[in-house]
């Protein structure tokens, strides 16, 4: 049997504040339903392709628990001084790119909820 990944589920009880970190960071939005709606969920792509993950966010109810810190990876496509040029130039908080020690180059953030994302 083989599987397909398709996306990533964020939950969150200020959905609309992550949704607008992930824009900041240049994921192109697909959807959005409006932040009043007690259903908000909003779709962000990963990928240009209309095929390609998405990354759904979700409103928590008051009666959920935030799920536990997620980690996403990216490849900064060997651009990493541009990416942090741009996260930087977007107004998000973020320190400068490193070499890890497995010898490649890492920047990593976290979103509002706390879900890191390092970028290779």
């Amino acid at each position: 049997m083989t599987f397909n990944f398709i996306g990533i589920n964020i939950y969150s009880k200020k959905p609309e504040v992550v949704f607008e970190f992930y824009k900041k960071l240049g994921f192109r939005a697909v959807e959005e339903c409006s932040p009043d709606d007690p259903w908000y969920g909003a779709t962000l792509a990963l990928q240009d392709d209309k095929d390609e993950p998405v990354i759904w966010i979700w409103r928590l109810g008051d009666n959920d628990s935030v799920a536990a810190c997620n980690h996403f990876v990216f490849s900064a496509n060997g651009k990493m001084d541009e990416l942090y040029e741009n996260i930087i130039s977007a107004g998000i908080e973020c320190d400068p790119p490193h070499t890890a020690d497995w010898g490649g180059r890492e920047l990593s953030l976290c979103d509002p909820e706390g879900n890191e994302l390092l970028f290779l």
